[in-house]
């Protein structure tokens, strides 16, 4: 019985992975008079884990950025299950932690939180059991975030783009700063992330991160291709 269980848990997560979310169609895009991305597309599938790496300047945080509804591309479409993605879309159901530190430093990590979870309800549900607790951030409430090591901080982070429960969660270098144990945290909550039909797009050059990549790509002259 306990076996059947485990097929039929893989075979609902196969089913669920076959499942197009978002789409990048096209994306040209760059800055100044440098273009960086080049009729670039991308297919993220349901419950997935895509991983992107390039050398620095190739584009890849462009890339995020225009994804997460950051930045605006020269030409191209976005495309979430098959429709053009409406600009209100983006803060509900996409989740980004960008490389460079978004955080309010000279707050602390509870008001922060509650900037981005627009209250203490829906924050006190994320404190037992949800990603708050599991990215242990529950004990650094009270700290200032300029008090909080990089590390720290960008757990912080990744707890702020889980607010409103996203479907997608766009990472770029989610591991800079984490030491081992912040990084297997990190790990094992995408994992759950994912389980629950969370779809992922991280940058890294992690090890950890790469083995748990479901599709690797490099991003090169604009292009993407298979890692």
């Amino acid at each position: 019985m306990f076996k059947n269980a485990i097929c039929s848990t893989e075979t609902a997560e196969r089913k669920q992975m076959g499942e197009m979310i978002y789409q990048a169609v096209d994306i040209t895009a760059g800055y100044g008079n440098k273009i960086v991305l080049k009729d670039l597309s991308l297919d993220l599938e349901k419950g997935s884990s895509t991983l992107i790496v390039g050398a620095n300047g190739s584009g890849k945080s462009t890339l995020f950025a225009i994804l997460a509804g950051i930045k605006g591309a020269k030409s191209g479409r976005l495309l979430l299950e098959g429709k053009e993605i409406r600009k209100k879309q983006f803060g509900k159901l996409i989740g980004y932690v960008p490389q460079d530190n978004p955080l309010f430093t000279e707050l602390t990590v509870k008001d922060n939180l509650l900037l981005w979870y627009g209250g203490k309800d829906a924050m006190r549900k994320e404190m037992e059991g949800g990603v708050i607790e599991k990215l242990g951030l529950k004990e650094l409430l009270k700290k200032r975030v300029d008090t909080l090591s990089g590390g720290m901080q960008r757990r912080v982070c990744i707890g702020c783009a889980m607010a409103g429960d996203p479907r997608i969660l766009i990472l770029d270098e989610p591991g800079a700063g984490l030491d081992m144990e912040c990084r297997e945290v990190l790990r094992a909550w995408l994992k759950e992330y994912q389980r629950g039909g969370g779809t992922v797009l991280l940058s890294s050059h992690e090890q950890g991160e790469l083995e748990m990549a479901d599709r690797r790509y490099v991003l090169r002259d604009g292009k993407l291709g298979m890692a």
